[in-house]
């Protein structure tokens, strides 16, 4: 629980008045970021295991979706409009949702270099608004008092920070090897490599 508590005090204000007790303990993280960082491991969760993130990025209709997710979070996140806990939790989860639903999308198609494996059907498209509609009732039923649902809850959040982390790190990686391979090439090329 250390470890976790450093981690998110890079990435959070970790404020004890606006974070979620659950049977007794206080999460490392605010009620926003509780949000953003479950709907990051739920959503990352769910496309793993639909294997959506394989087939490119999204149709439109959920692209717009998630554009609007990710705008509402200046509206709530700047605090223009705080109607409570549930609405802070909410607003974290679409968010983190949209995020991984553009993130492991264009990191696959990065590293896999432009390649999809398959295509979005209408019945992935109906099965994401059947999830997105499961993330937004999350508010109505959280927190559940137990000390199972608060290490659920760690699981998620600390699944959502470590697959951004690793999405960014294989698209760093991949970049620069190509950048290595061009330059390596290029300079073959140039008759640098002669002597």
């Amino acid at each position: 629980m250390n470890f976790l508590t450093f981690v998110f005090s890079y990435l959070c204000s970790q404020d004890p008045s606006r974070s979620f007790e659950i049977d007794g303990c206080v999460l490392p993280f605010c009620q926003r970021c509780t949000g953003l960082y479950v709907g990051l491991g739920i959503s990352f969760i769910y496309l793993f295991l639909s294997g959506h993130y394989k087939k490119g990025l999204p149709p439109r209709s959920i692209v717009y979706v998630n554009v609007a997710s990710l705008l509402m979070m200046p509206v709530f996140g700047f605090h223009f409009l705080d109607p409570g806990p549930a609405w802070r939790l909410w607003s974290g989860l679409i968010y983190g949702n949209a995020v991984a639903s553009l993130l492991l999308p264009a990191a696959s198609i990065i590293c896999n270099q432009g390649r999809v494996f398959g295509r979005y059907t209408k019945g992935s498209v109906f099965g994401f608004f059947v999830f997105f509609a499961f993330l937004n009732t999350i508010p109505f039923w959280f927190p559940v008092q137990s000390s199972l649902f608060y290490y659920v809850v760690l699981i998620l959040a600390s699944t959502g920070f470590f697959c951004v982390l690793s999405c960014l790190i294989a698209i760093i990686v991949f970049l620069m090897k190509k950048m290595i391979v061009s330059l390596i090439l290029k300079g073959f090329g140039n008759g640098y490599a002669k002597n």
